[in-house]
């Protein structure tokens, strides 16, 4: 029952085949089991969940469910406001923030009647690719626990992969729900970019342990993580619905291809950025789902994102990044931040290295040139995508890798990869253009590791790329449980 999909558990309970008491009783009992090797959970609400859940039940006798997710047992990221609760970014700066009012993506999940069972492990500052840092343990990954489970939702893959959730909400500024979902075998959804400094998502920091976030959003998403794409359709439908109040979340009209055969579909891939190129596994796992989909009578074309293209894209989001992490940042943390990173910024091919020092300043000039360039990015990657419906490429170069707190360099097929060339490439570059971004599981490698591909479409083809995503799924390429769990 731990690996049902969110939208089966919901018409259980619907047809009362079982109680949502029943069903957070067993979810909180597996995380009692199996949390304490994982560190997928930071914080537990069993009592307030079993009060919610008895709550959906009492509802449900009265004819009255509560909306899509009656009853159904899911978890959020640390960063999402909840009132009452800690949102503390695994940053001891923070170990004291109590939210005052519930994000309103949590709201949302609240009126669809889901039970939060709790928040899920980050790491600090939202600012790594694993989960790791000084207030809370590292989280692990199921299929391998010395391994990582990848971040910044990290925490939140590693519930969803070992059957301790049944949906996770996270967010994205260079890859956080992609690879997260990439090394714990899931479908993710980066939405068009969609974030926005009073969604009650952290970063941008709060003023005062009470008070309100002020700042920009940039590059910043906020989306849904799941085990099936239907869950994953299921979470972005109730998300993201208008919100007039603030004007976000908007509907945008644009023509939608919505077949169920994927040979009605024109798709490319690229598997190279910047001259690099993923592990031989990955490469495998991607002309597997390729194969499939071409056998389905879908055009299949492979694609190159020019040198001076991917180039300027990198330098322009290290900019931008730079400045959405610095912006609430005293000078010393955010010295030490770009000290941090230093040694793999150095290891790194990428062009990162001023740019990220830029954004840092909080120069309104490097920040008002970087979104002017950004712009003229986002066209000409809109030209170059613009005869396909979905494009496919790598997420990251391989699958989890073994913690590495210290951000050393990792073998790759015998060759020695820098940090950030291994994880950062592929996902940063969708983060730039804002384009929808849907990872899908690729089967698992030889080593029962999980191997994730990133599906991209138009920017608002949110439904398109759902559509294929169930397509593909249904060849399958779908979850494949952790063999401990």
């Amino acid at each position: 029952m731990h690996f049902d999909s969110a939208a089966s558990l919901a018409r259980r309970i619907r047809e009362k085949e079982l109680s949502a008491e029943q069903l957070s009783q067993y979810y909180l009992a597996r995380i009692e089991q199996h949390n304490p090797s994982i560190n997928a959970y930071v914080e537990v609400f069993k009592e307030e969940a079993l009060s919610i859940a008895r709550a959906c039940d009492k509802a449900l006798s009265q004819a009255e469910p509560l909306g899509l997710l009656h009853g159904v047992p899911i978890s959020i990221k640390e960063s999402f406001k909840m009132l009452g609760t800690p949102s503390r970014l695994n940053f001891p700066l923070m170990k004291n923030y109590q939210a005052d009012s519930n994000s309103i993506l949590v709201q949302r999940l609240i009126d669809a009647g889901a039970v939060i069972l709790g928040k899920t492990n980050v790491p600090t500052l939202l600012a790594d690719i694993q989960t790791f840092g000084p207030l809370y343990p590292t989280c692990n990954n199921p299929y391998d626990l010395g391994r990582t489970a990848g971040g910044s939702t990290g925490g939140g893959a590693a519930a969803l992969a070992a059957g301790l959730s049944t949906l996770e909400l996270g967010s994205d500024i260079g890859g956080s729900i992609r690879n997260p979902s990439s090394f714990c075998g899931l479908f993710g959804l980066k939405p068009t970019e969609n974030g926005y400094a009073n969604d009650g998502h952290i970063p941008p920091l709060p003023q005062s342990i009470s008070g309100r976030s002020i700042g920009v959003s940039v590059l910043n998403n906020t989306g849904p993580l799941a085990r099936s794409a239907e869950d994953l359709e299921l979470a972005y439908q109730i998300l993201f619905r208008p919100d007039w109040d603030n004007l976000r979340y908007l509907p945008i009209v644009r023509e939608q291809k919505l077949s169920p055969e994927l040979k009605d579909y024109r798709f490319a891939y690229f598997d190279s950025l910047q001259g690099i190129s993923p592990s031989q596994e990955l490469r495998q796992g991607l002309e597997k789902m390729l194969t499939k989909i071409q056998e389905q009578g879908a055009s299949v074309e492979r694609i190159q994102i020019p040198a001076n293209l991917s180039e300027r894209i990198f330098k322009v989001w290290a900019t931008l990044f730079g400045t959405m992490i610095g912006q609430n940042l005293t000078w010393p943390i955010k010295k030490l931040f770009y000290w941090r990173f230093l040694k793999s910024i150095n290891q790194s091919t990428l062009p990162v290295k001023r740019e990220l020092k830029q954004g840092l300043s909080l120069s309104y000039l490097h920040f008002s040139r970087a979104m002017a360039e950004r712009a003229e990015l986002i066209s000409e990657i809109n030209h170059l995508f613009a005869p396909y419906d979905a494009v496919l490429s790598p997420t990251a170069m391989g699958a989890a890798f073994e913690h590495n707190p210290k951000h050393e360099t990792m073998l790759v097929d015998g060759q020695a990869v820098a940090y950030l060339d291994y994880c950062l490439p592929f996902v940063a570059f969708y983060n730039l253009s804002a384009q929808p971004v849907i990872t899908l599981p690729a089967g698992l490698s030889d080593r029962a590791l999980p191997l994730g591909m990133s599906m991209a479409a138009k920017h608002h083809c949110e439904a398109t790329l759902l559509q294929i995503a169930k397509n593909i799924e249904a060849l399958g390429f779908g979850f494949v449980p952790p063999r401990a769990y």
